[in-house]
Parts: structure tokens; sequence; C-alpha cells
């Protein structure tokens, strides 16, 4: 390969505080080649997202750069005047933000936002620069873009929010890429996509990626070489291949056994003990000692070096240069399912639920149309299990979540609670149901008040709803929560935005157990979390289900995480549900067609596997396809298809299809289908 198109040299980077500055990025150095994909990976709060803001210039108020230097091209970025940064940023280097809901204006349209990145660092402008950012937004993969091009931020759902990001940091083709979390809001076949367009931009233009992500299989995937950071400096750095058979630091090792798979479904997953420490005060010995299984004397007491192990592979960690062999991964239990308890009582029964919106223009704001988000989904949700909600971006998944809860009006359909209907009840009527039903929502940062310190929101919802006799035994409970969700007690005394993206997510998970829910709503609870903090809510939850009965409605993209957690799953495909069954029915042997390309397209550590690409876009839930919804995109569409919409076939006694390919088919006998 050639010299470093982008290099960092011994980037430190401090965020003022109350308790003194925080050494964010500590003595950072990596290189980036043209042409090239280097992963960085690693927990919420070690300095990933730090690192790429202080190339990009974009830290907040308190942050400062106190030593180093980024070279691209070799000329330092970092010595740049402010207006000669502006002329690099954005063309030459972009940016795709972890948190589109904060990175993008509220006041103004997407495609404007996307219009004025065109009109900065291009000669278009007016209509011509509308239209490149409309062939952005269809490259991008969202549908319907010409009425989406007009619409603002709150209008779109995280994964769309997320995509408009990616096209506005695509528009001026840059020569440098930095990706934050690209495609956490997405599912999977969007996120196929994108990590294919990604990929393909860097063959036909040379553009180098920097890609900071929690998801290994993406990194498997996409990247040529992996750096891990921890505690605001790299630990481990190695070409992919390498560190995918055989990472060589212990915080690495761990990070690979806090992964999910159908082999630890028996057990729990291995968690990190504690959580990454302050990084206010010095460090004498190694930082990650107090954490690690096989710490030593010298590792307390002596700081590491990043020692060079041949083949462009480094790890700062005295095993290592002592010449020890990396220890063994914990063998996985392939092939063992723990033990599946039978179906308990009925706790929620859904029956028809539809959620119509209205479209409204005009200058009298006349109803010319609907958006059939739910559009008569069924299912039954019994105590203490696990019921997995599955689907595109759009597809109706969280607005069935919120419509369950009364969140919002259902437009038709029943929704009954240990038998009560909860349809139509006013507001006054539910609030004594609120504490049994709680929800975590999928953006933490929205979902929390900002203007409210942690003690303050957990303890809200638990006075209003009467949770403890008094504030001290409440104290004493949000104490024991945010241990359980990993957080230190100091937390309770801070406010929102002093915490990363997980730790977020973490707080949000903590004011659900608050007030001892029978059923929670979880939507994409674990998106923004790392494998190792994934790891523990993972656990908690489970613990949380065995111990109490709990049920969940686990609203997600990450069908590992279902394979791990859930006892059935439905998969949602435009307002209605397509495939249903146990986990182990859906998940090794899909019979919808639609099923089989959601499964194809979750990256794997392995690699290897075939993705199936759907034709065309997600159709605009304003005006679904006649007869099957999936049929302009479906590899196996017939002509019937097109005829009626199919109707749900049981193929045994917990799983139904909706399909015209099973038509006269039942049980087993169902299998040649799905190959046909």
């Amino acid at each position: 390969m050639s010299g470093p198109l982008l290099a960092v040299e011994s980037l430190q980077t401090l965020i003022d505080a109350s308790q003194g500055p925080v050494r964010a990025v500590d003595g950072v150095s990596f290189e980036l080649r043209t042409g090239e994909c280097f992963a960085l990976v690693g927990e919420s709060g070690c300095g990933k997202s730090v690192t790429a803001l202080s190339i990009m210039r974009l830290l907040p108020e308190a942050g400062r750069i106190a030593a180093g230097r980024v070279l691209l091209d070799g000329a330092d970025l970092l010595a740049l005047p402010e207006a000669a940064m502006r002329a690099v940023r954005g063309k030459r280097v972009a940016m795709i933000f972890q948190e589109p809901s904060t990175a993008l204006n509220p006041v103004l349209t997407v495609g404007r936002q996307i219009a004025e990145v065109i009109e900065r660092h291009s000669g278009l402008s007016g209509d011509a620069a509308r239209r490149r950012a409309l062939e952005l937004l269809e490259a991008v993969g969202i549908p319907d873009g010409a009425r989406r091009i007009d619409e603002y931020a709150f209008q779109l759902s995280g994964g769309l929010r997320q995509r408009v990001m990616i096209a506005a940091a695509l528009a001026v083709d840059p020569e440098v890429l930095i990706a934050d979390e690209p495609t956490t809001a997405l599912d999977v076949t969007i996120q196929a996509q994108i990590l294919d367009l990604l990929a393909k931009l860097q063959a036909e233009r040379g553009m180098a990626l920097l890609l900071i992500t929690h998801d290994l299989g993406i990194v498997a995937k996409m990247a040529q070489r992996v750096a891990v950071m921890y505690a605001g400096e790299i630990v481990e750095v190695a070409v992919r291949d390498e560190f995918l058979r055989a990472p060589q630091h212990p915080y690495s090792q761990k990070l690979f056994e806090s992964l999910p798979s159908p082999g630890r479904r028996a057990g729990e997953l291995a968690v990190i003990r504690g959580q990454v420490p302050a990084l206010t005060g010095g460090f004498r010995g190694c930082r990650f000692a107090e954490r690690c299984d096989l710490a030593f004397e010298r590792c307390r007491e002596e700081a590491p070096r990043l020692l060079e192990l041949g083949g462009g592979r480094r790890a700062r960690c005295h095993l290592r240069e002592a010449g020890l062999a990396p220890p063994r991964q914990a063998e996985l239990s392939s092939g063992i399912e723990r033990p599946e308890a039978k179906p308990q009582r009925t706790l929620l029964d859904v029956d028809g639920l539809k959620v119509h919106f209205q479209i409204r223009r005009g200058i009298f704001r006349r109803a010319v149309g609907y958006v059939r988000a739910v559009d008569g989904v069924s299912f039954a949700l019994h105590e203490g299990r696990t019921l997995a909600l599955v689907g595109e971006s759009g597809c109706g998944k969280t607005t069935a979540g919120k419509a369950l809860l009364q969140l919002l009006a259902p437009t038709a359909g029943s929704v009954r609670y240990e038998g009560a209907e909860l349809a139509g009840l006013s507001r006054a009527a539910m609030r004594p149901r609120r504490g049994a039903m709680q929800m975590i929502f999928q953006d933490p940062y929205a979902s929390l008040n900002p203007r409210m310190r942690v003690a303050e929101i957990l303890l809200e919802g638990m006075r209003a709803l009467g949770v403890g006799r008094d504030d001290a035994q409440r104290e004493a409970r949000l104490a024991e929560l945010l241990g359980e969700v990993g957080l230190p007690g100091e937390a309770l005394g801070r406010y929102p935005h002093e915490f990363s993206g997980g730790q977020r997510q973490r707080i949000a998970v903590a004011r659900a157990l608050a007030v001892n829910p029978r059923l929670i709503v979880c939507d994409e609870p674990t998106s923004a979390l790392d494998v190792s903090v994934q790891a523990q809510i993972l656990n908690l939850l489970r613990s949380l289900q065995q111990r109490r009965g709990i049920a969940y409605l686990f609203i997600t993209h990450n069908l590992s995480v279902v394979e791990y957690l859930a006892h059935e799953v439905a998969v949602m495909y435009l307002g209605r549900i397509v495939e249903r069954g146990t986990v182990q029915e859906v998940l090794r042997d899909p019979k919808h067609p639609y099923t089989q390309a959601l499964l194809s397209a979750v990256p794997t550590l392995e690699g290897g596997r075939e993705i199936i690409r759907l034709s065309g876009e997600l159709p605009s839930p304003a005006n679904p396809p006649a007869g099957c919804h999936f049929h302009p995109r479906c590899p196996k569409a017939r002509p019937e298809c097109r005829a009626a919409y199919p109707e749900n076939l049981p193929l045994g006694e917990s799983r139904t299809v909706a399909c015209v390919l099973y038509r006269g088919a039942s049980g087993e006998g169902s299998s040649a289908a799905s190959s046909s």
C-alpha cells in the first residue's frame, strides 16, 4: 500500500470538567491509507468518538486538543485557521455522526440540509442541488424520497434519520469518511445496502474510511485493519483476519466472549466487571487491570507499552511482553439450548391492531389519504416470555409498540391486558396501569429530560406511581438499579448530556425498571450499546424475567440478540406480520422470502454468507402495493401474489406464514417451498 492519507500522531484531547480535565484521548496514534477501512472498536466512554471529533476539529466548547498532530496528505489539520478548516471539513474529510437526532437541524427540511453541503462544496445550486439531494436520498435507501425530501428530521424514524446523515456526508465525495456507528439505527437489510455502498465508494474513489463501531460482524465484513481502544488509549492493533482469529489483549478477548450467539443461549453472556475508569486522574499501571481476569502485580504497578508483535500487530499488555500465548477464549456450547419454559397465562392479547395516520394537504388541510403504519397486527404475549418484533425501519414496529401502551391511539383493533380492553381508554383510566407497562425508547437522548439530573429522572416515575414508601427507600433502590445497568453511583447527580450514547441507554433501561413493571416494550434497547454493555443488559433482562415473570415485546434489528433472548419471533413488513413462530423455527428455517432476506443480511464473524439482495426499495405505507405488499421486491413472486394479500397460513402449532408459496402445506411438509 502507499503512504498514509491520514496520520494521527500522539493525539491528546482534554475535556474540562468540574472534577478536573478528562483525558478523553491520551496519546493515540494510527494511520489511514487511501482506499482502506480502519475500524476503531471499544466500549462507550473509551474515547472513540472524541478521537473522531478531534480529527474534524468539532470538539464541544469544553474540549481542547493538548498535544499531537493530524496530518492529511502531510498537512497538519490542527495548525489550520478555522476558515481554512471549513474548506476541508465536509469536502475532503466528512463525518457521519452517531446520533442523527442531535446532528440534524430541527428547523430545516432534510433536503435543505443536504443541499447546503452540496452548495457549499460544489458548483451546484438551486434545482440542481435539490436533484442531487434527491439522488442521494434514494441511494441510501429512503423510500418515497420525493416526499421525504421536504420533511423535517422529527417526522422520520431513527433509521431514516441515520440515512439522511449518511447522504449528507457522501454529498461531495470526500477523500476521508469518518463513520461513527453509521448503521446503529438501521435494520439489517438497509445496513447491508449502506455497507455495500461504502465499500463501492471506496473501490471507485479510493476513499479512506475510519469506521467506529461496536459490531464485530461489521468489522469482519468491512475492515482491513482494526484498533481496539480502551480508557483513552489504543490497546491493540492488528490486521482484521488475525484479530478475529486470535485477539491478543485480554480486553479484546472479553469483547468476543460478550457476543450473543446460539451456543451461549444456554447460559449467561460473559461480562466485563465494573466500568471504564474515570479519566480525570493519572494511571499508575495498566488501565484495564481492575477489570482483567488475568492481571498480576506488575499490571497494577507499571503501565504496559504498545508492543510490536510482528506482522503489523501491536498489543499493550505485559503478558505479551513475557512471550506468553494468549489464553483461549471461552468455548461455545454449540447446539445446547436452554430449557424453554412452557407459555404461562396470556398477559397481552392483540387482535387486528391498526394505526393509520391522516395525510393532510392544501390550504384547508383536508385529509387526502392515510399512512397505514400498522395494518392489522395480531399476536399474544405470555407472562414471562419474550416476543421479538423484527423488520425494516418504517415497517411499523415502534408504532405498534406505542399503540399497545396507548401512547398512540389505535385506529382499529383490540388490545387486552389480562383480559381488560385498553383501546379507547382515557388517559385517566390508563394511569393506574402505567406502572405495569413500561417502554424503553429507541433514542435515549430524546426520551430523557435534559434539564433533570439522573436521580430526578428515575424518581419522577417512582413518585408518580407510588413506588416505595418514601424518598429514602426510593433513593436506595436507585443505587441498586444503577449497579444493575452498569453505571457508577455518582451518575445520579449528572445530566443526560454528560453521558455517552450507551450510558444514556442504560439510564433509560433503569427508568423503565424503577417502577417494577410486568410488561416492557423494548424499542431497540441495545442498539446504542457496545457488546460488553449489551451483554450486561441482556443478562439483566433475562434475570429479571426469570425472577419476576416480566414479559418483553422486544423490537430490534439485531437478530443475534433475538436468537439469544427471545422465545418467539414475529417478522413485520409494511405494517403486517408476515411470519411468526418460535426462535428455533423462524431463525433456523425461515419460510417467508422476506425473512430469508433479513437473515442473509446479518453480518457474522465467519462471513461467507450469500446475501439475498432485494430489488427496489421499501414501498411507502401511504401507498402500499396491491396484493402481497412484498411482491415487488420478492425473488419468488408469482402472478397470484399481485391479486390479494395472502392469509396467515398455519405451518404447525406455533407457526404461521403469510405467503402463497405455502398454500396446502402443513408442518414439516412445507420445507420444499422455502427452497423453490
